[in-house]
């Protein structure tokens, strides 16, 4: 997988960590959040609710074209599961 450039913002004290610790450090948590910012981890734990035609789904179709609109329909909304 190819590697994704962010900005994080991490908080730490400088005198209790090295450079290399502070590195690795923002590196594991990239690759963490690369794990979960895929299409199938978001069906996984989201889904759209459409209070025009009174449906819940979780359906990948259905899902990404929510999440890709540029202006949203009234009354969808796109809620985590948890």
């Amino acid at each position: 997988m190819k590697p994704v450039d962010r900005d994080l913002l991490i908080l730490l004290h400088e005198d209790r960590y090295t450079e290399q610790q502070i590195q690795s450090a923002v590196r594991q948590i990239s690759e963490m959040l690369s794990l979960i910012e895929t299409m199938d981890y978001l069906c996984a734990v989201m889904e759209v609710m459409d209070c025009n035609k009174s449906r819940i789904t979780s359906k990948r179709t259905v899902l990404e074209k929510a999440i890709s609109r540029k202006s949203h329909k009234p009354f969808e909304f796109i809620i985590h599961k948890n």
